[in-house]
């Protein structure tokens, strides 16, 4: 297993993977929209008192004045070091294999053929 990241593999992993689904979707921490805005209960404080900006992707709490990055997240709730929790993310954000037979058999059943490979 890699020991090291480069920056730029960390810096995708904390801007690509959008916080509020890490949050809601993959960390299952309780959450809710309140007033128009993502909420989550801080794992810090336990407070509700908290939103996410889409255009940093950080989330914050306000009342424990903590910003999280999706790494901090990670590191936070699973409670799992650095490394596992970039090996975590970089799991979250590959999408899943698809077998080419399934794919072959979900285009013959809306009547589709998929190209032959040469």
């Amino acid at each position: 297993m890699k020991n090291r990241f480069s920056p730029r593999e960390l810096f995708e992993l904390r801007n690509n993977i959008p916080v509020d689904l890490l949050i809601r979707d993959h960390l299952q921490i309780p959450s809710k929209v309140r007033d128009g805005f993502f909420r989550f209960l801080c794992p810090l404080c336990n407070e509700f008192q908290t939103a996410v900006n889409p255009a940093t992707n950080l989330a914050r709490c306000f009342r424990c004045e903590k910003n999280f990055n999706t790494i901090d997240l990670v590191i936070k709730i699973k409670g799992y070091g650095f490394r596992d929790s970039v090996l975590f993310l970089k799991e979250v954000s590959t999408p899943p294999k698809v077998p080419a037979d399934a794919l072959t058999s979900l285009a013959a059943g809306i009547g589709w053929a998929l190209p032959e490979k040469s």
